[in-house]
């Protein structure tokens, strides 16, 4: 059966899809009135959209003024990358088999839409980078280990709308030649190198 959706789900998916487009600048604080007129929603699912999105670290509080989307913490943010490259490139080698022909075929599309991209669409290259981590990763069939991923990628995404630097996924057709070939232990370490190559660069 299909979760139910509530009041509150709706706000904070408002909220959320405006924060990854870059609708609020990093200056702005959204006051629970300012909401609750722009998304027509009443006090307590805005307030409780507001909480959860805060225990997310996407916004922070600010006392008696509202909420501001967080800060970028290169600190914080180059240790939530190197957190990506070991969870990423262990669960690739330890579960290589379970990558099938059709999973395949979907990441080698994202890969080609993202070669499609104008080069100043920054935020369009992202999502697919984002999208070709998270589709490789729901094969290993780790509800937490992807909701873990998903939420990790959510706070760079802020952190990538906010600086603009661009996304590569040069290494990625690599990753998944090796895929192809049976090699685990290249295919990993190929991963994990695209990984930090970005935390390397300063980008995350």
């Amino acid at each position: 059966m299909a979760k139910k959706t509530t009041l509150k789900d709706q706000v904070y998916e408002n909220i959320f899809t405006d924060i990854m487009n870059g609708l609020y600048t990093p200056d702005m604080v959204l006051s629970e009135k300012f909401l609750m007129e722009k998304y027509q929603f009443s006090r307590a699912p805005i307030r409780e959209a507001l909480l959860q999105l805060t225990s997310k670290k996407f916004l922070e509080s600010i006392p008696r003024q509202g909420y501001r989307i967080t800060q970028p913490n290169k600190a914080y943010m180059t240790e939530l990358g190197h957190f990506r490259s070991i969870l990423e490139s262990a669960f690739l080698q330890a579960n290589i088999t379970r990558i099938d022909a059709a999973c395949l075929q979907e990441l080698h599309q994202i890969c080609k839409h993202y070669a499609e991209c104008p080069e100043p669409d920054f935020m369009a290259r992202w999502k697919y980078n984002c999208e070709f981590h998270l589709k490789l990763f729901s094969t290993y069939q780790n509800e937490y280990a992807y909701d873990t991923l998903e939420n990790a990628l959510y706070l760079q995404t802020i952190y990538f709308v906010q600086t603009k630097h661009q996304a590569s996924m040069d290494l990625h057709l690599a990753v998944l030649d090796y895929i192809e070939k049976g090699d685990a232990v290249t295919a990993a370490k190929i991963l994990q190198a695209d990984i930090e190559a970005l935390v390397a660069a300063g980008k995350i």
